[in-house]
């Protein structure tokens, strides 16, 4: 569940990840929301993510859920970029 990159597979991840240019294995997305107050204004989004590591102990031992700190990363991404990054 939390190893997986559901974001990073979405047009917006895809294209965040490719401004974001090389990230290591664990650098998941876990933010992201379009910048403007109305709908009219969505052009472009705010996407951010960071490298995880396994926790060592208790509930979610194993699993990626612990951000490591200062590997936070955003990019804005537009929605034209989005669109060209949208999977298959």
């Amino acid at each position: 569940m939390f190893d997986e990159d559901i974001m990073g597979r979405t047009g917006y991840g895809i294209a965040a990840l490719r401004k974001m240019g090389s990230v290591p294995a664990n650098f998941r997305i876990f933010a992201a929301g379009w910048i403007g107050k109305k709908p009219e204004d969505f052009k472009e989004m705010r996407v951010t993510g960071a490298e995880f590591r396994a926790a060592t102990r208790g509930k979610y031992a194993g699993r990626l859920c612990v951000r490591v700190p200062h590997t936070k990363r955003h990019v804005i991404v537009t929605r034209e970029e989005i669109l060209a990054a949208e999977p298959e």
